[in-house]
């Protein structure tokens, strides 16, 4: 049987990232079975061409990912991966966010829950904006260890250079602004999760209820802005930034906008529609919605963007706009699972927000 591998030294893809390759595409053909011995370094080397470096990192690549087990005096031994791998799938998570939030807490904890369920261990780097420099040195440390995987939230140039330097192979979890899929060779795949993916569900919502004149409150519009898909609707759309603070401002810093908003409109009509983009925005404005005069839906419309699970007291329903961090969260250790159980990691793994339409709109 011909086992020599023939390397693309003109490819992108690293020469050892190639062999591991070709290796387990032979494992999983049959040429070697469970419980078989791989050739060593030595035997690699010669039938590749190439220096020891390139099989002794093909090698460790395939312990990393579960393939083989090093035995001392034998060398790399098969195992059965779907035995074999409780316990063994390392997996490295880096997020890179402002503060935290009710959502990356459920989708964290939900994360970790799945992959150890299944065998996996999860280790957490979080960093901040405004600390690259911290980050990266205890990303780099991080990286020194085995990882069967390094899932990388967070758009930071100098974090994904350290992580496709190390060599291990890393999935990109994109937040909220789609990007261009990640080609590096070591990326073996891409997730998004993206707040405005009901945003077509709720456009088509608004022009059956005849919706012309929305108002939108938020923490600025960010990655969440109806205003561009609404405008081609014929709808004009008003933005009120609240400052971020911490809850009690960020309530009262809603409260008096939503104040100002009807101390202008005494002598016109108000809008028919108002939307809060942040539960404690909303909690703020629906205070004083709720002491005034207004019925709802009848005389205003009320939307608010929300995680699942995180809803605001209201007599009636609120028409939503949902993250539900929880399937988030099983979602992705679903395709991380898959990855280390098998090397193939899922493909269109797109999560996002939905329409959820209650009493209020």
């Amino acid at each position: 049987m011909d086992t020599n591998f023939k390397l693309d030294v003109l490819s992108n893809k690293p020469l050892s990232m190639q062999l591991a390759d070709a290796l387990k595409s032979a494992i999983a053909r049959g040429v070697w079975k469970v419980g078989d011995v791989l050739p060593g370094i030595h035997e690699l080397a010669a039938r590749c061409n190439t220096s020891e470096k390139i099989p002794r990192n093909a090698l460790e690549r395939l312990a990393a990912e579960g393939w083989t087990r090093s035995k001392r005096g034998v060398g790399s031994v098969i195992v059965d991966r779907g035995v074999d791998m409780r316990g063994k799938g390392r997996v490295l998570l880096y997020i890179r966010i402002k503060g935290w939030s009710h959502y990356f807490s459920e989708l964290i904890f939900t994360l970790n829950a799945r992959l150890l369920a299944a065998g996996c261990n999860m280790v957490l780097v979080s960093g901040e904006h405004g600390r690259p420099q911290s980050d990266g040195r205890i990303l780099a440390e991080m990286l020194k260890e085995r990882w069967s995987l390094v899932l990388v939230c967070g758009r930071s140039a100098e974090v994904r250079r350290l992580v496709a330097d190390s060599g291990w192979p890393f999935a990109i979890m994109e937040m909220c602004v789609p990007e261009a899929p990640c080609i590096h060779p070591s990326c073996v795949g891409n997730i998004g999760v993206f707040c405005n993916k009901a945003i077509p569900d709720f456009v088509r919502a608004c022009s059956r209820r005849n919706v012309k004149h929305m108002v939108q409150f938020g923490y600025g519009n960010g990655a969440f802005d109806v205003t561009p898909m609404l405008s081609v609707a014929d709808v004009k759309v008003e933005s009120v930034n609240v400052p971020p603070q911490n809850t009690p401002w960020a309530i009262y810093r809603a409260s008096m906008a939503m104040m100002r908003q009807f101390l202008r409109n005494r002598r016109r009509t108000l809008p028919d529609t108002f939307l809060f983009t942040d539960d404690f925005v909303a909690q703020g404005a629906l205070f004083v919605l709720n002491v005034s005069t207004l019925r709802v839906p009848e005389d205003v419309k009320i939307v608010t963007l929300a995680n699942r699970g995180c809803g605001l007291v209201w007599p009636i329903p609120l028409s939503r706009i949902e993250m539900d961090p929880v399937f988030h969260g099983r979602a992705i250790a679903k395709a991380v699972v898959s990855y280390v159980q098998t090397g193939v990691f899922p493909s269109g793994v797109k999560l996002g927000s939905v329409w959820k339409p209650g009493g209020t709109f």
